[in-house]
């Protein structure tokens, strides 16, 4: 059943050209001095000579044509390899920011997308058929010790944060098995994978059994290789065609998020859970993610832009990948010595030699191959190690550039937030201190004329006091920004506090048509979700003020996975000019204001993984829609 499993790896590692032939020249005395052998010897010399002229004019014509060819690979697009086993969707998702990012930097050079297979990858490295490349981590390992360049990037994500912790493998079976729950149970069984030249795929579960002690050779009854998408093989196991599948981590996730397959449709083998960041089950150490490397042949110039753009892509909620710098390779060292998998192409100059001997001239012909070999060779070394070099000065300086970048990103984010952190603090204790003014005053003037009946007087104290205690949350809140005092987010319900704001802002009561779903817990500061929320409202009263039948709606619901606020009004209509000005700091529509508002909005949302999203509406008003990540610990928690 594992019948051949060590040719076939080897197959995919070795390149070389190698000539069995078992044929033998009988020497005869009377056969060599025959008047046909010499004639066929003179044939044979005759070619010799022909052969040896053509490589003459190989050598002479090849520098020339080798500079023209640098001159024209300016001209030419810049070749991007991505190796492809998810599917063009996903992948589609993954790097779709990335190829916007480089097709900017290289600019007016156009980009060329080269998809791959991990089997046909290998050999478009060593015919040079891309400039860059996006691949899995230990494929990576193999290409760039084969052919040189750098890894230079490690793709992460949300899912993904750690850059040393972000490919892994999960072993899949159907949920209904019974017989399958241990990795002891996988032998005998049948088994579905995409390549046995994947990393993930492939050779990190083969690992991962070889530590356990099974003998992966003999392990399983038959293996179905199934080529790309690696989404075959959850069909396969899905229909019983295959016992077992190797898929990577997060592709069942994935898989559903698409509307393919629900994960409780499998059940993974020995789920490790949580691990380094990690959200999807999986059954195996988690290796780097998938790397983007350079190859030599890549100019310093257009190198240090493409890195620089691909750092500069932020971190998204979504699957879409942003990237950091490299880890090294030694993980995937790790693997193929566990395996006794060679992963240096072994092609040299005994497959040279045996390629090129032939019984009629094997000699001659050895010998003129040897010179072509020594000189070719030497020039190629020569340039090639001028242009690893350039890579390693380039990648050197990318590195430099990329921390300078990430300093002074930070010194401005520094500035930002003290300039934010101002403009909250007057933003938000304006009211508090309003209200205070507002009743002082009123009592100094009924005081003056002995009009203060002793249950307003509570009143106005009352407000005063509360107006109080809502400034010093702000300043609290100011100061912990300032010394970088973590949040402190508890479980809170997001409609009780919507119900909250209402309450405190109870003078707007007649405009505000409230509907709130109680049980959307979610996460939070609750002083900053109040700030929120009150902000938004303010908003939208000071929209309805000069309408005919002002009105305010105030909702609150939840789905499967995201608790909403919404707060919509019917304020005057919007021109494009002014809906696209909406939230853009120093830009307002209020007489006083500062343009600050929604700018505090989306800053206090984000740290609370949030979003904000505003929606002009038909004929006229303002929706904004608060969303955040539902709070689900205590419901899971009685469902088990």
């Amino acid at each position: 059943m594992f019948e051949g499993w060590d040719e076939k790896v080897s197959a995919f590692f070795y390149h070389g050209h190698c000539a069995h032939g078992n044929g033998r020249i009988r020497q005869s005395k009377d056969i060599f001095f025959s008047f046909r052998m010499v004639l066929s010897w003179l044939r044979k010399l005759r070619n010799v000579a022909a052969l040896f002229m053509v490589t003459i004019t190989l050598l002479v014509a090849w520098p020339v044509y080798a500079a023209s060819d640098v001159s024209r690979a300016h001209d030419r697009p810049l070749r991007l390899a991505i190796v492809n086993t998810y599917g063009q969707i996903l992948s589609n998702i993954y790097y779709g920011e990335s190829l916007k990012k480089i097709r900017a930097a290289i600019a007016p050079r156009p980009l060329e997308i080269r998809i791959y297979g991990p089997d046909t990858f290998l050999d478009a490295a060593r015919n040079d058929q891309f400039d860059m490349s996006i691949a899995s981590y230990g494929l990576t390992s193999i290409m760039l010790r084969q052919t040189g360049g750098a890894r230079v990037l490690t793709a992460v994500n949300k899912r993904f944060p750690d850059p040393y912790a972000g490919n892994g493998a999960a072993i899949i079976v159907r949920s209904d098995r019974q017989d399958i729950n241990t990795i002891e149970d996988l032998p005998n069984k049948s088994l579905a994978v995409m390549s046995i030249t994947a990393f993930a795929g492939w050779q990190v579960p083969m690992a991962e059994l070889t530590a356990l002690g099974i003998d992966v050779k003999r392990a399983f009854r038959d293996i179905r290789v199934t080529g790309e998408p690696m989404t075959q093989i959850l069909d396969l196991v899905h229909s019983g065609e295959a016992d077992v599948g190797f898929v990577v981590n997060c592709l069942l996730e994935d898989a559903q998020a698409l509307g393919k397959y629900k994960v409780d449709d499998f059940k993974v083998i020995g789920d490790r859970g949580a691990f380094s960041g990690s959200s999807c089950k999986h059954s195996t150490r988690l290796y780097p993610n998938w790397s983007f490397s350079i190859k030599p042949q890549m100019s310093p110039d257009e190198s240090k832009a493409v890195v620089m753009a691909l750092l500069s892509i932020p971190a998204s909620e979504d699957i879409s990948v942003n990237w950091t710098l490299t880890p090294d390779g030694t993980g995937a060292d790790a693997v193929f010595q566990q395996l006794n998998l060679p992963y240096a192409e072994a092609y040299g100059l005994r497959d040279l030699l045996l390629e090129y001997s032939g019984v009629a001239f094997g000699v001659l012909v050895a010998v003129l191959v040897l010179i072509v070999n020594i000189v070719v060779l030497t020039v190629a070394v020569r340039i090639r190690t001028k242009q690893t070099e350039k890579a390693l000065a380039a990648k050197m300086q990318s590195d430099l550039d990329a921390w300078r970048a990430a300093l002074k990103l930070r010194t401005m984010e520094k500035l930002s937030a003290v300039g934010t952190l101002s403009s909250m603090a007057a933003h938000e204790l304006k009211q508090p201190l309003t209200v205070v003014n507002n009743y002082a005053g009123s009592l100094r003037r009924r005081l003056m004329r002995s009009e203060v009946p002793r249950d307003v007087l509570i009143e106005a104290l009352t407000e005063i006091e509360e107006s109080g205690l809502k400034a010093a949350e702000v300043i609290d809140l100011v100061r912990g920004y300032a010394t970088n005092k973590e949040r402190t987010f508890v479980r809170t319900d997001l409609a009780m506090t919507a119900r909250h704001v209402l309450e405190r802002n109870r003078k707007y009561g007649h405009l505000i048509h409230p509907d709130f779903r109680l049980g959307t817990y979610v996460q939070a500061d609750t002083i900053e979700l109040e700030l929120v929320l009150t902000n938004l409202l303010k908003n939208a009263v000071a929209a309805v003020a000069d309408v005919e039948l002002p009105r305010v709606e105030f909702k609150v619901w939840r789905d499967e996975t995201y608790a909403y606020a919404s707060i919509a009004d019917n304020g005057k209509p919007l021109t494009d000019e002014q809906f696209a000005q909406i939230g853009q700091i120093g830009r307002t529509t209020k007489k006083n204001g500062m343009g600050m508002g929604l700018a505090i909005v989306k800053s206090l949302l984000e740290a609370h993984s949030g979003a904000l999203r505003i929606e002009r509406l038909e004929p006229c008003g303002i929706c904004c829609t608060v969303r955040l990540p539902l709070d689900l610990s205590e419901d899971e928690a009685q469902n088990q």
